[in-house]
């Protein structure tokens, strides 16, 4: 398949409307050289009217016709058409002439004229009819005459060739006009995009839009907003993979570690606690491997190919809480469950929110001593999913902060990688949600809620 030229393409479309006008104006050169013509001959007609009204003549109070034949055949005579012509009076009728062609218009006898195109012998006809009163004469007298319509075809035919010739002229000179202004036009952006072209693949800097005509800045607008966009997720990757391989570090050191010291054991005690120390790194690690791959999937870039759809929120939060329980038991914790008991229907992706649940309630466990309590509540208006604990809470001035990547409090001495409240605030935000935190119930410990925007209309 040909690849499609933007200026074949303005050539084409100004051939089609030159293409319209050209034949907007045949037309109308057409009825010009019509025009001019019938207006040349239709004046010769008129006075030929005249010339027989001067040969007529008043006998005896009745109208008479003085032209003899020779007169006659001078009258008629002509090399291409054929000359008619009929003289009647109101009361006697014919007199002389040519009895075969059509009625006259009956006019005012006033001496004004009627012109009109009519079959004579099969033939187009112009005819042009008056009537006059004649001095002395008892009754008024029509005068018809009429010519074929050959030498007024070959006439217009004559114009029209004499006004083709300027015309496709002028049409070749727009041609060529057109040709060099499209292509004049289009000059810069040809040139953005050879500058696009020369840039390296490192060079996201915003394309000057100095000189560029209107239209060529609104493009260059929106590829700086794709530059700016781009640089964007390219700085945030790279400032991902230095967070992840920084983070990765400690757990894998770790792991070398504890794996040396079990091969230097001397004896099964040691080699036991290496072990046991080599399990717990590595269940470090691949718990900070599956939050950056959580993280990951959680991303802009993501989002869309995700669908939203009708999530009840109870059912869900109840069913990511039950698979909590045993790890609340081995902690000794008390695990609660608060919700309404309708469902509570939010927009969203299922898989998404209980991942965005799971990392809430895990962090609740995991900075929470023995003998605490959490409790996970669903709320129907406006629609909000709330874990609360009463262990040691959040300083006011780092609730923001703990929302932010690989962040950590700085007296917290549970374990964890400071990823699991940034993929809750990045779900939520997917889902045009709101995480904060708060203090709990009398300002002990912490309460993270979720807020939902309300459901669309017709959310089933």
């Amino acid at each position: 398949m040909a690849e499609k030229s933007l200026r074949s393409d303005l050539i084409v479309r100004f051939l089609g409307a030159a293409a319209i006008l050209l034949l907007l104006d045949a037309i109308a050169c057409y009825y010009i050289a019509a025009y001019f013509a019938n207006n040349v001959y239709d004046r010769w007609l008129v006075d030929s009217t005249r010339s027989l009204q001067q040969a007529l003549r008043v006998v005896d109070g009745e109208a008479e016709l003085d032209l003899p034949q020779v007169a006659q055949r001078i009258f008629r005579y002509d090399e291409v058409d054929h000359t008619y012509f009929r003289v009647t009076s109101d009361r006697r009728g014919f007199i002389a002439g040519d009895a075969f062609l059509p009625p006259p218009y009956v006019a005012a006898a006033d001496g004004s004229v009627h012109l009109t195109t009519s079959a004579v012998r099969g033939e187009p006809t112009r005819l042009v009819s008056t009537r006059v009163a004649l001095p002395n004469a008892t009754d008024a007298v029509t005068l018809q005459v009429g010519d074929t319509m050959h030498k007024r075809a070959a006439l217009t035919t004559d114009i029209l060739f004499a006004m083709a010739a300027p015309q496709l002229g002028l049409l070749l000179i727009a041609l060529a006009s057109a040709w060099f202004g499209v292509t004049q036009g289009l000059r810069p952006l040809t040139a953005l995009a050879a500058a696009i072209e020369a840039r390296g693949q490192e060079n996201l800097a915003p394309i000057p839009e100095a000189n560029l005509p209107r239209e060529a800045r609104v493009l260059v607008t929106k590829i700086n907003d794709l530059l700016a966009r781009l640089q964007g997720s390219l700085v945030a990757q790279r400032r991902f993979l230095a967070d992840a391989a920084h983070q990765l570090r400690t757990p894998l050191a770790a792991v070398l570690l504890y794996a040396e010291r079990a091969e230097r054991a001397a004896d099964e005690a040691s080699e036991a606690q290496a072990v046991h120390g080599l399990r717990a790194a590595v269940a470090r690690a691949a718990r900070l491997v599956n939050q950056l791959m959580a993280l990951a999937r959680t991303e802009p870039e993501a989002a869309p190919m995700r669908a939203l759809e009708s999530v009840d929120l109870v059912g869900l939060a109840r069913g990511v809480g039950e698979e909590w329980i045993p790890r609340a038991l081995e902690r000794e914790i008390d695990f609660g469950f608060v919700a309404p008991e309708a469902p509570v229907v939010v927009a969203g992706n299922a898989g998404l929110l209980g991942e965005l649940i799971s990392n809430l309630i895990d962090n609740a466990l995991r900075y929470c001593g023995p003998a605490s309590r959490v409790t996970v509540s669903v709320e129907a208006s406006p629609p909000s999913l709330n874990v609360e604990d009463d262990g040691p809470g959040i300083p006011v001035e780092e609730r923001e902060k703990i929302f932010e990547r690989f962040y950590r409090l700085t007296d917290n001495r549970a374990e964890g990688c400071g990823l699991g409240l940034s993929i809750v605030r990045e779900i939520a935000t997917l889902h045009h949600a709101v995480a904060r935190v708060t203090a709990g119930r009398e300002g002990r410990g912490a309460r993270f809620t979720v807020q939902f925007p309300p459901p669309a209309h017709g959310t089933p």
